[in-house]
This record gives C-alpha cells, structure tokens and sequence, in this order.
C-alpha cells in the first residue's frame, strides 16, 4: 500500500500567498454550488463574497499579467532547444496567451459587474455580522433563498462565471509552479530542518510531504538564504512543542 503524505505549502511573496486563498475559495465555491439546499447556497454566496474581497486589492491583476508575460517569455526560448515536446510547449504557450489577451481586455477590475449587483451589495453589508445575514435585514435575499433550487442554480453559476478568467489564470500559475520542482527525501533531526538557498534564484513556493502516520505538522520559514522546518507534536489545550523524532519527510522548493 502507497505512503499517505499530506501536503502542506508555504508561499514565499504575496503574489502567490493571495494565489492560494483564491484557489481555495474557487475550490470551495466549486463544492458548495453543486449542493441543492438553502445552506448551499448561502454559503456559496459567502464564499462567492470572499473572492471578490480578495480580487479588490488594485495590483493583483496587474501583477498576475506580468506573471503571464514572463512565463512566456521563459517558455518561448524553449522552442529552439532539443528534446522538447514542441506540440507540449506551443499548446501550452497558446494557452497562457489566450488567458493573457482575456484579462487585458477585461475593462476596469475583475467580476465589476458582481460589485453593481444591489443583491450581492446588500448582502455582504451585512455578511460581517454575527449570525451572518438574517431574514430581517435583508428580506430580498430571503426570497431569492426560497426560489426554486434550479433558479438558484442558474443564478450562481452565472455570477460565479465572472471570475472565469481569473480562476483559469491562477490555477495554470500554480500548476507550472508546483511543477517546477521535484520533491527530495530530507531528514529532520529531532524535527528540526535547514537548507541553504541560492539567493539568485528566488524561490516562489516551499512543499512538503509529510507522512499521515508521522503525525506531525511543519512550521516554514524562509529567508533570502535559506528555509527552516520544524515539526510540532499536535496538542490541542496546550501549546505545541517541537517533536524530538527524526523525521524523514520530502520537500520542493518551486523557482519558477
């Protein structure tokens, strides 16, 4: 029977760290749409609410077109080298253009058209409040929660299809990402683990594969020069301390 490892991902700049809360709440959206209740789709609508909190800061779209224009660039001088998979690389390259072209035409901030919907408006007005939104604050939100579960359906999908583009920019971001680095067998000593790092080469993303059975969890850090790992014994009513087992466990650092 294969080894059970649990992924755990440290983000090294903002760009990715805001990366992998999109992709998460995608993911989640994703799931709670395809639910039929009343509570599926208020928390769809939560969730819905959340990315575009996310998408609202003004350098995140700018900064994920310069992202694309660069893995082009890198993966253009590709095409002239031997033993590359050349229909591989030019589906590929199309494919980070075409979601290039998307997101510059795309007119002022991402999903604009959500931020002028007065339901979704009222609703994240209250969203903040304890017990979430209630029937008496907004009564309107309260009908749309009783229309038929196919109307609803159709209502969430067709808002959630604003953020298309993006979503398809940030998950094909990070699949290249995770996929520039092959995880390694490390050791931590009596859970305790450093690695120099080549300060030329930035790194974007630190993974680690831990086994279930160890059960352990990693704190990561990393500096310009290197990433430190330590792993905790779980305590739940009581402050973690660091294991003292030496650990053997398998880590990549993402550069590209």
């Amino acid at each position: 029977m294969a080894e059970e490892f649990i992924i755990y991902e440290q983000p090294i700049n903002e760009y990715v760290r805001a990366c992998l809360r999109l992709e998460r709440l995608f993911e989640q959206a994703d799931h709670a749409c395809r639910g039929k209740t009343v509570w599926d789709a208020r928390n769809t609508i939560s969730v819905l609410l959340e990315i575009l909190y996310l998408l609202d800061r003004p350098d995140l779209k700018t900064k994920i077109t310069k992202e694309l224009c660069r893995f082009i660039a890198n993966f253009s001088k590709l095409e002239q080298k031997e033993n590359v998979d050349t229909e591989k690389l030019k589906n590929l390259l199309q494919r980070l253009e075409s979601i290039n072209d998307a997101l510059h035409h795309t007119q002022g901030r991402i999903a604009q058209a959500l931020r002028q919907n007065q339901l979704l408006e009222t609703v994240q007005h209250y969203a903040r409040n304890p017990g979430g939104v209630c029937a008496f604050e907004v009564p309107s939100y309260h009908l749309w929660l009783h229309k038929p579960t196919e109307e609803r359906a159709h209502d969430l999908k067709k808002w959630l299809s604003e953020f298309d583009i993006i979503k398809e920019a940030i998950c094909l971001l990070l699949c290249l990402i995770r996929e520039s680095a092959e995880a390694q067998t490390q050791i931590a000593e009596q859970g305790f683990f450093q690695m120099s790092l080549d300060p030329q080469v930035p790194c974007q993303l630190v993974r680690l594969l831990v086994s279930i059975k160890d059960s352990v969890f990693p704190e990561t850090s990393v500096g310009r020069h290197g990433v430190f790992v330590r792993f905790f014994d779980p305590k739940y009513y009581e402050r973690p301390a660091q294991t003292k087992k030496n650990l053997t466990f398998k880590m990549a650092c993402c550069i590209l």
